[in-house]
């Protein structure tokens, strides 16, 4: 076994650009996946998407021949929900977003406060199609009250078909605009979705690889949770992008081929 896989045993891995990209599959993506499997290691696939479920993300990676379920993948939603529950037990949460996470805030012994915002003890920003001037108000006026503010990515643009629709980010600018309070960032480069993967995965850092193809969204996220990081050349960064960047990965590999190719050859 090559000498920095040798005592990890925990795997997080961005999807976009890593696994897939767009629709199509990368190749090496189901080697890698088959080698965490037979070597029994921790693994999640991590997004910072704040509208998909982890559901639609297995439904995608199914059918791409990816044979995994919802237990290898945590979305920054419900990283953002984990983590409420975590610091704010039994909390009446005032939520902008969607059907989706309005559901994952029921499924986990939290109140939705949005018919009663005054008992509002967390506002939550997701990507929100319906968001307007009510919502936003309550949610500013929540957290001037004092309410906790977390957004679960600062994504300010969401990329759609022939396009773009405005992100959770612009959400959360217009509440931290009224508030005069920055919110709490859950998904990357912030480190609590790494964090809260590895919670819920029983890791710690030390024993803890991030695999993605951007410096400044998953290495950097890897660095400030603490953890090693592994940049491969398929996505948003390149080997001139990489020369010139303040941030370096631990590792670098051209795809996840050849990571797999590397792994195979010394397991």
């Amino acid at each position: 076994m090559t000498t920095w896989t040798a005592d990890l045993t925990t795997y997080l891995i961005d999807l976009d650009g890593v696994i897939y990209r767009g629709d199509a599959l990368l190749p090496g993506a189901q080697t890698f996946v088959r080698w965490l499997n037979e070597q029994g290691k921790k693994y999640l696939f991590l997004t910072n998407n704040s509208y998909s479920s982890e559901s639609q993300v297995v439904g995608k990676l199914q059918r791409l021949g990816i044979p995994i379920d919802a237990s290898h993948v945590m979305a920054a939603s419900q990283a953002a929900i984990n983590n409420i529950v975590h610091r704010f037990p039994r909390a009446h949460v005032y939520v902008i977003g969607e059907a989706p996470l309005l559901d994952l805030v029921r499924a986990r012994d939290l109140t939705i406060a949005n018919d009663d915002p005054a008992t509002t003890d967390v506002v939550l920003v997701g990507l929100d199609r319906a968001f307007d001037f009510k919502k936003l108000n309550d949610a500013v006026m929540a957290v001037r009250r004092g309410a906790a503010f977390i957004a679960i990515n600062r994504d300010a643009t969401l990329p759609i078909a022939g396009g773009y629709v405005a992100g959770c980010g612009t959400m959360a600018a217009a509440v931290e605009a009224g508030s005069g309070v920055k919110p709490e960032v859950i998904g990357k480069p912030e480190p609590t979705l790494l964090q809260e993967a590895m919670l819920s995965l029983h890791s710690q850092p030390e024993e803890t690889m991030m695999i993605g193809d951007s410096i400044l969204i998953d290495i950097l996220a890897g660095q400030r949770a603490g953890t090693r990081t592994l940049l491969v050349l398929t996505g948003n960064d390149t080997p001139a992008s990489l020369a010139k960047a303040s941030i370096k990965p631990t590792y670098v590999y051209e795809n996840i081929a050849a990571v797999a190719a590397a792994l195979s050859a010394h397991a």
